[in-house]
């Protein structure tokens, strides 16, 4: 289960359990919160009119809640106040933090460690620091050097091999329009070097119309990407000796 330290926070969305209901309210275990529990009103239960609150919820059943008052220990949660595009994002959170729990956990095993002496010596810290679990390991595969200043350097290399077996990155695929024009006799096969060295490099070229080529290069990284994909066009243009060459980002 997803752990979060302290409590919920003023409008906040969570993922809970209803455990028992009353005629006029729902009481929900906090999934991601220890020994936490809200309370939604009948009022809260749906944007109609609630004849009977049984209608619309059942013990046992899990909900996605907004977080609307908070007094001392009292929660008051809504079912109403939650469209259907948050609740997906919601689901979708914990689900890839569930996820990330379970690649902490691993991590853990690699150094001797307990999950639970995980969440204490860095979990809790990646939380507050990334927003949440799966995104710290995300920065372990892709900017490991972003968790530094974060946690002790020892929890990184663990952390970035187990990223590494547990997440698929999508692939960005980046574009460009490559121009290259020449009057010398012999140019055409001057481009056509060019272009070699281009697909050797890397990127995918096709032809559109002289003199004008598409660029394309696959990337799991997008800033890194984009970076490198703009110094291989750059190299392309310095080496077009003699000919015009320009290029422009799509």
């Amino acid at each position: 289960m997803v752990k979060k330290r302290g409590a919920p926070s003023l409008g906040e969305l969570v993922i809970g359990k209803v455990t028992r209901i009353n005629p006029n309210s729902a009481f929900v275990s906090l999934e991601e919160y220890a020994n936490t529990e809200g309370m939604v009103h009948i009022s809260e239960i749906s944007s109609g009119w609630v004849r009977d609150i049984r209608n619309h919820v059942k013990a046992g059943q899990s909900v996605v809640a907004k977080v609307t008052r908070i007094e001392g220990n009292f929660i008051g949660l809504s079912l109403k106040r939650v469209d259907g595009q948050q609740k997906l994002n919601k689901l979708r959170e914990y689900n890839l933090n569930q996820k990330a729990e379970r690649m902490l956990e691993l991590a853990g095993k690699k150094m001797d460690k307990s999950l639970d002496e995980m969440y204490e010596e860095i979990g809790y810290k990646l939380q507050e620091q990334f927003g949440s679990l799966y995104e710290a390991f995300m920065r372990a595969l892709t900017q490991p050097d972003a968790l530094k200043s974060k946690i002790p350097e020892n929890f990184i290399p663990p952390m970035r091999e187990v990223a590494e077996k547990s997440i698929e990155l999508k692939e960005f695929i980046l574009r460009a329009k490559l121009f290259l024009k020449t009057y010398k006799p012999n140019g055409i096969n001057s481009i056509k070097d060019i272009l070699l060295k281009a697909k050797k490099s890397g990127l995918e070229i096709q032809y559109i119309s002289a003199p004008e080529y598409h660029a394309r290069y696959k990337t799991k990284n997008a800033k890194k990407g984009e970076r490198e994909f703009e110094e291989k066009l750059n190299k392309i243009i310095s080496g077009a000796k003699d000919m015009e060459a320009s290029f422009k980002m799509i």
